[in-house]
Protein backbone atom coordinates (compact mmCIF):
# COMPACT_ATOMS: atom_id res chain seq x y z
CA UNK A 1 0.00 0.00 0.00
CA UNK A 2 1.38 3.57 -1.34
CA UNK A 3 -0.14 6.93 0.73
CA UNK A 4 1.13 9.64 -0.75
CA UNK A 5 0.09 13.65 -0.97
CA UNK A 6 2.55 14.08 -4.03
CA UNK A 7 1.16 13.52 -7.62
CA UNK A 8 4.95 12.57 -9.28
CA UNK A 9 5.07 10.01 -7.05
CA UNK A 10 1.35 8.70 -7.23
CA UNK A 11 1.56 8.97 -11.38
CA UNK A 12 5.32 7.18 -10.57
CA UNK A 13 3.94 4.38 -8.59
CA UNK A 14 1.02 3.67 -10.65
CA UNK A 15 3.07 3.42 -13.73
CA UNK A 16 4.98 0.68 -11.39
CA UNK A 17 2.18 -1.12 -10.99
CA UNK A 18 1.00 -1.38 -14.64
CA UNK A 19 4.25 -3.19 -15.62
CA UNK A 20 5.69 -0.18 -16.68
CA UNK A 21 3.59 0.26 -19.95
CA UNK A 22 3.41 3.37 -21.51
CA UNK A 23 0.43 5.29 -22.16
CA UNK A 24 1.50 6.32 -25.41
CA UNK A 25 2.28 3.23 -27.20
CA UNK A 26 0.48 -0.48 -26.85
CA UNK A 27 2.46 -2.96 -24.92
CA UNK A 28 5.65 -0.65 -25.06
CA UNK A 29 7.52 -0.92 -21.32
CA UNK A 30 9.47 2.31 -21.25
CA UNK A 31 10.77 1.48 -16.94
CA UNK A 32 10.87 -2.10 -15.18
CA UNK A 33 7.42 -2.36 -13.95
CA UNK A 34 5.65 -4.88 -11.66
CA UNK A 35 2.27 -6.75 -11.43
CA UNK A 36 0.77 -6.14 -8.38
CA UNK A 37 -2.61 -6.52 -9.10
CA UNK A 38 -4.41 -9.50 -8.28
CA UNK A 39 -7.01 -9.55 -6.09
CA UNK A 40 -8.82 -12.23 -4.59
CA UNK A 41 -11.64 -12.63 -7.02
CA UNK A 42 -8.58 -13.02 -9.48
CA UNK A 43 -7.25 -15.86 -7.50
CA UNK A 44 -10.57 -17.71 -7.18
CA UNK A 45 -10.85 -17.16 -10.93
CA UNK A 46 -7.87 -18.39 -11.74
CA UNK A 47 -8.20 -21.52 -9.45
CA UNK A 48 -11.48 -22.32 -11.05
CA UNK A 49 -9.55 -21.91 -14.77
CA UNK A 50 -6.96 -24.60 -13.19
CA UNK A 51 -9.61 -26.90 -12.91
CA UNK A 52 -10.42 -26.67 -16.64
CA UNK A 53 -6.75 -26.42 -17.72
CA UNK A 54 -7.40 -29.67 -19.80
CA UNK A 55 -10.34 -28.84 -21.60
CA UNK A 56 -8.96 -24.88 -21.96
CA UNK A 57 -5.67 -26.14 -23.79
CA UNK A 58 -7.89 -28.69 -26.04
CA UNK A 59 -9.92 -25.67 -27.09
CA UNK A 60 -6.62 -23.43 -27.72
CA UNK A 61 -4.87 -25.93 -29.89
CA UNK A 62 -8.14 -27.11 -31.90
CA UNK A 63 -8.15 -23.12 -32.91
CA UNK A 64 -4.39 -22.52 -33.76
CA UNK A 65 -4.89 -25.91 -35.52
CA UNK A 66 -7.62 -24.38 -37.92
CA UNK A 67 -5.63 -21.30 -38.62
CA UNK A 68 -2.70 -23.16 -39.81
CA UNK A 69 -5.43 -25.26 -41.94
CA UNK A 70 -7.03 -22.09 -43.31
CA UNK A 71 -3.47 -20.25 -43.60
CA UNK A 72 -1.37 -23.15 -44.99
CA UNK A 73 -2.00 -21.83 -48.71
CA UNK A 74 -0.88 -18.44 -47.93
CA UNK A 75 1.89 -16.06 -47.26
CA UNK A 76 0.68 -15.61 -43.60
CA UNK A 77 2.72 -17.61 -41.31
CA UNK A 78 1.29 -19.36 -38.04
CA UNK A 79 3.60 -19.79 -35.23
CA UNK A 80 4.64 -23.35 -35.15
CA UNK A 81 5.29 -26.29 -32.47
CA UNK A 82 9.11 -27.34 -32.76
CA UNK A 83 10.22 -30.45 -31.36
CA UNK A 84 9.24 -31.93 -28.12
CA UNK A 85 7.46 -28.82 -27.58
CA UNK A 86 3.92 -28.50 -26.19
CA UNK A 87 2.06 -25.54 -27.38
CA UNK A 88 -0.18 -24.16 -25.43
CA UNK A 89 -1.30 -21.27 -27.79
CA UNK A 90 -2.20 -18.92 -25.45
CA UNK A 91 -2.28 -16.63 -28.73
CA UNK A 92 -2.49 -17.09 -31.66
CA UNK A 93 0.76 -15.28 -33.87
CA UNK A 94 1.52 -14.62 -37.12
CA UNK A 95 3.76 -13.41 -39.06
CA UNK A 96 2.98 -10.96 -42.19
CA UNK A 97 5.33 -11.27 -45.00
CA UNK A 98 7.05 -7.66 -44.43
CA UNK A 99 7.33 -5.64 -41.51
CA UNK A 100 5.87 -2.48 -43.39
CA UNK A 101 2.37 -4.32 -43.79
CA UNK A 102 1.77 -5.06 -40.51
CA UNK A 103 0.30 -2.04 -39.42
CA UNK A 104 -1.97 -2.29 -42.94
CA UNK A 105 -3.09 -5.84 -42.21
CA UNK A 106 -4.73 -5.42 -38.48
CA UNK A 107 -6.42 -1.46 -39.90
CA UNK A 108 -7.80 -4.15 -42.73
CA UNK A 109 -9.17 -6.62 -40.23
CA UNK A 110 -10.69 -3.95 -37.76
CA UNK A 111 -12.82 -2.46 -40.39
CA UNK A 112 -13.87 -6.21 -40.73
CA UNK A 113 -14.84 -6.42 -37.10
CA UNK A 114 -11.83 -8.39 -36.03
CA UNK A 115 -9.46 -7.43 -33.20
CA UNK A 116 -5.92 -7.74 -33.24
CA UNK A 117 -2.77 -7.53 -31.10
CA UNK A 118 1.23 -6.56 -32.23
CA UNK A 119 2.79 -9.27 -30.75
CA UNK A 120 5.18 -8.04 -28.20
CA UNK A 121 7.76 -5.85 -28.85
CA UNK A 122 11.24 -7.01 -28.45
CA UNK A 123 12.60 -6.71 -25.41
CA UNK A 124 16.27 -5.31 -26.44
CA UNK A 125 14.25 -2.34 -27.76
CA UNK A 126 12.69 -1.64 -24.34
CA UNK A 127 14.17 1.93 -23.46
CA UNK A 128 15.22 0.61 -20.21
CA UNK A 129 17.33 -2.55 -21.91
CA UNK A 130 18.30 -0.29 -24.85
CA UNK A 131 21.96 0.07 -22.88
CA UNK A 132 22.10 -3.41 -22.58
CA UNK A 133 21.76 -5.82 -25.03
CA UNK A 134 23.06 -5.38 -28.74
CA UNK A 135 20.39 -5.59 -31.68
CA UNK A 136 18.89 -8.83 -32.36
CA UNK A 137 17.48 -9.33 -36.04
CA UNK A 138 15.63 -12.46 -35.45
CA UNK A 139 13.29 -10.37 -32.33
CA UNK A 140 12.90 -7.96 -34.50
CA UNK A 141 11.53 -9.38 -37.25
CA UNK A 142 9.37 -11.00 -35.50
CA UNK A 143 8.61 -8.36 -33.55
CA UNK A 144 7.93 -6.12 -36.55
CA UNK A 145 5.74 -8.13 -38.09
CA UNK A 146 3.89 -10.35 -36.11
CA UNK A 147 0.10 -10.26 -35.29
CA UNK A 148 -1.79 -12.00 -32.46
CA UNK A 149 -5.21 -13.49 -34.02
CA UNK A 150 -8.82 -13.65 -31.60
CA UNK A 151 -7.98 -16.93 -30.35
CA UNK A 152 -10.41 -16.94 -27.31
CA UNK A 153 -11.91 -20.68 -25.81
CA UNK A 154 -15.14 -20.40 -27.78
CA UNK A 155 -14.52 -19.01 -30.86
CA UNK A 156 -16.23 -21.21 -33.62
CA UNK A 157 -14.73 -22.86 -36.66
CA UNK A 158 -16.75 -20.11 -38.41
CA UNK A 159 -15.26 -17.38 -37.33
CA UNK A 160 -12.17 -18.51 -37.48
CA UNK A 161 -12.99 -19.11 -41.65
CA UNK A 162 -13.83 -15.48 -41.68
CA UNK A 163 -10.75 -13.94 -40.38
CA UNK A 164 -8.73 -16.10 -42.39
CA UNK A 165 -11.13 -15.52 -45.45
CA UNK A 166 -10.52 -11.41 -44.31
CA UNK A 167 -6.74 -12.04 -43.72
CA UNK A 168 -6.41 -13.54 -47.55
CA UNK A 169 -8.83 -10.81 -48.97
CA UNK A 170 -5.93 -8.31 -47.04
CA UNK A 171 -3.15 -9.86 -49.32
CA UNK A 172 -5.50 -8.86 -52.40
CA UNK A 173 -7.16 -5.61 -50.90
CA UNK A 174 -3.37 -3.76 -49.46
CA UNK A 175 -1.40 -5.66 -52.68
CA UNK A 176 0.60 -7.29 -50.24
Amino acid sequence: MLLTNDQTIFERAVHFKGQGLAKYRQYWHDVIGYNYRMTNICGAIGLAQLERIDEILKNKRRIAELYKEFLQDTEFKVQPEIGDVFHSYWMVSILVPQASQRDQVREYLERAGIETRPVFYPVHTMPMYSQKYQRHKFAEDIGWRGINLPSYPDLTEDEIRYICKELKKSLNQLSL
